[in-house]
C-alpha cells in the first residue's frame, strides 16, 4: 500500500472495531458486519484502470463497499459508473492531529460526563439523564487514538458539544499515552476538527453495489414517470 496516513487509519479503524480483513487484488477488505455495510473494500490511489477491475468485487452487492483514499480523486469522481455501481460518499477526508496532554473538561452544565471501556473501544457520552446528547467512540493503537461515530443528538446541536466532547476524548486519549489522532471526517465534522487543529491528509471516495432489486425498482419507477 505504501502510503503510512491510510495505513494508520485502516489499522485503527479495525482495532477499534474487532473486524477481519482479507486481501482482494492486493488491497485490505474489511468485514464491517453492519446491517448497510457488510464489506469495505480499501484502495490507496489505484489509478482510474484499476478501480474500474475493482468493481466487480461490489457491483450488484448492495450491502458491500469500495473505498478508495487519495491525495486528489477528481479522475476518480470522473468515471463512469455501471449501473450496478453508486456513489455513496465524495466529500469525506482523513484528518491527523498533534495531541497534547490536558485536563478533561467537565460536563457542561446539567449534563453528566462517562466514559465506559470495552476491550480496545473507548465510549464518550453526555446525557441528561433522559437522553443522550453527545456520544463518541475512540480506539488507541501504538500511540495513535482514532475516532468513530461523533455525533450529537439533534436537539443539543448548536451547543458546542461536539467540541467538548472531541476535547475530553483526546485530552483522555493522551492521558492513556496517545501522541497522534486520525479520523474519517465528514463535510460536517470537516470545519469543527479544523477549528480544533486537526489537518486534512487525504481525500475519501466511497462507492456502493446496487442491488438487483433495488436497479429494477428503478427501472419501473423511470417507466411509470415515463408514461
Amino acid at each position: 500500500m505504501n502510503d503510512p496516513v491510510a495505513e494508520r487509519w485502516i489499522s485503527t479503524w479495525v482495532h477499534l472495531r474487532e473486524r477481519e480483513t482479507d486481501l482482494v487484488d492486493g488491497w485490505p477488505l474489511v468485514h464491517v458486519g453492519t446491517s448497510s455495510r457488510r464489506t469495505e473494500l480499501i484502495c490507496v490511489d489505484p489509478g482510474v484502470r484499476e478501480l474500474e477491475a475493482l468493481l466487480p468485487h461490489v457491483a450488484g452487492i448492495g450491502d458491500a463497499m469500495l473505498t478508495v483514499v487519495g491525495t486528489d480523486l477528481t479522475g476518480y469522481c470522473d468515471l463512469s459508473l455501471p449501473d450496478d455501481v453508486r456513489v455513496d460518499r465524495d466529500d469525506e477526508t482523513l484528518m491527523t492531529t498533534a495531541l497534547v496532554t490536558a485536563a478533561v473538561p467537565a460536563a457542561p452544565d446539567g449534563l453528566t460526563a462517562t466514559f465506559e471501556t470495552d476491550g480496545p473501544r473507548t465510549t464518550y457520552r453526555l446525557d441528561d439523564s433522559a437522553r443522550v446528547a453527545v456520544e463518541g467512540t475512540m480506539g488507541i493503537q501504538d500511540g495513535w487514538v482514532t475516532f468513530d461515530a461523533v455525533e450529537t443528538t439533534p436537539a443539543y446541536r448548536r451547543r458546542g458539544l461536539g467540541r467538548h466532547a472531541m476535547t475530553a476524548m483526546c485530552a483522555r486519549a493522551a492521558a492513556e499515552g496517545a501522541t497522534h489522532g486520525i479520523l474519517a471526517a465528514s463535510a460536517d465534522g470537516r470545519a469543527l476538527y479544523e477549528a480544533l487543529g486537526w489537518r486534512v491528509e487525504r481525500q475519501l471516495l466511497s462507492l456502493m453495489g446496487v442491488a438487483q432489486t433495488m436497479q429494477n425498482q428503478t427501472v419501473q419507477n423511470q417507466t411509470v414517470q415515463n408514461h
